[in-house]
């Protein structure tokens, strides 16, 4: 089976599993359930069995030692790496955000930008690197002499 075919049944398998866990979700938070069972407990002192939770699909056997396989620019050799992603590749050929796409996801950000750049929002080490910054340098300059 080619890398291609295999990334697809990987991220099906992932799409799989988070409509799996959507559903665990929302049925962990009906409250019809706990509603009916706090009232035989409380009428007869008998615990009721939990729900029954949906399983998660068995990961497919074929993607069990699935590499990245994205080509070096250098070399031209695929990458080895086994950690993936759910989209099939490392954490240096696209595993990693790409940033908010949306109106409401670029506001989210900046109002997260804002937030961590005031001074009593930051960490000791962030204001020392930012003093750095300002004085050019890490290093104390002596005096001149």
């Amino acid at each position: 089976m080619s890398t291609p075919e295999l990334r697809k049944r990987l991220k099906a398998w992932y799409s799989a599993c988070a409509r799996v866990d959507a559903l665990r979700r929302r049925i962990c938070a009906d409250p019809t359930y706990s509603e009916i069972a706090t009232r035989v407990f409380m009428n007869t002192g008998k615990v009721l069995p939990r729900q029954p939770l949906p399983e998660h699909p068995p990961f497919p056997p074929e993607c069990v030692d699935m590499r990245c396989g994205a080509k070096a620019k250098s070399s031209g050799k695929p990458c080895k790496s086994p950690l993936i992603y759910p989209n099939g590749r490392c954490k240096y050929h696209g595993g990693t955000s790409t940033g908010p796409k949306s109106k409401a996801g670029k506001l989210a950000a900046l109002k997260n930008l804002k937030w961590a750049t005031e001074p009593q929002g930051l960490p000791y080490k962030s204001l020392k690197k930012s003093t750095w910054r300002l004085h050019g340098s890490r290093k104390a300059k002596s005096p001149g002499l």
